[in-house]
């Protein structure tokens, strides 16, 4: 019993500092609550993400805020993690330079931002700040972002907590270097099929370099090499795919069945 309790404590403490990945509540994952129980809690407050643009210029830098708010000053410590995903549920830019008591993280191709250690609230509200560059996407993409947050009541146990999530939207507008006309997806072929497949972008290009593979969750599952719009195809069960790729500055996405 004591080894279980003196465990538990440990894990909870190993969150407070590090917290899992994948736990945003964003399409294919879990909430923090599956960790943190609110059974008996009298907390309650809120998780934003201030100054994400409602109008995404591609490849723009931006200072975005996440704050977690203890809402009847109750709470102990805070804590969050947040993702940035765009179409079909794909990593959507980079983000970098994290504020104090706070990281940036990758897990199956998706990047997170998150509290390193959890802090303690100044007057009911904890912010971290993070540079995010917006990927080069087509047109009218819609890019969301995705947070939960944590407010402790810091008995170093997974009761009594308070969690809260939340989510927001931007969409992609032309760059100043950007063609007015909207752009055509790029063509796969054969689709569906089984294993070599060519990629042709609109201008009749055919990309090298590197694409991911992502199951229909957005969840990265194979990367491989694309050379000159000739991809050798991994070894994947049946289903859908989401390819991701590049092509100079521009990222691409594209739905592909295997068979």
């Amino acid at each position: 019993m004591l080894l279980g309790i003196i465990g538990s404590a440990f894990f909870l403490v190993a969150n407070s500092t590090n917290p899992p990945d994948g736990h945003t509540g964003a399409p294919g994952e879990i909430f923090c609550a599956n960790c943190h129980s609110s059974n008996g809690s009298s907390l309650a407050g809120t998780i934003s993400v201030e100054d994400f643009p409602a109008s995404i210029t591609p490849d723009e830098t931006y200072t975005l805020t996440v704050v977690n708010r203890n809402t009847n000053g109750g709470g102990a410590k805070a804590g969050f993690q947040m993702t940035i995903l765009g179409p079909l549920n794909t990593k959507a830019g980079d983000m970098s330079m994290p504020s104090a008591n706070s990281a940036t993280s990758m897990l199956n191709g998706r990047q997170y931002f998150e509290h390193h250690p959890a802090v303690v609230y100044t007057d009911s509200v904890a912010k971290w700040t993070v540079l995010w560059k917006a990927p080069a996407l087509a047109a009218g993409s819609v890019i969301t972002w995705y947070a939960n947050g944590i407010i402790a009541n810091g008995n170093l146990k997974n009761t009594g907590d308070k969690t809260t999530s939340s989510k927001g939207t931007g969409t992609v507008i032309l760059a100043a270097t950007q063609n007015v006309a909207a752009e055509a997806p790029p063509t796969i072929y054969p689709n569906p099929g089984s294993g070599m497949i060519h990629i042709e972008l609109p201008d009749q290009v055919s990309p090298s370099g590197q694409v991911i593979f992502y199951d229909i969750s957005g969840k990265m599952v194979s990367q491989t090499k694309i050379e000159e719009g000739v991809v050798d195809t991994p070894d994947l069960p049946p289903g859908i795919y989401l390819l991701q790729f590049r092509n100079g500055d521009r990222s691409y996405l594209a739905r592909w069945s295997k068979i």
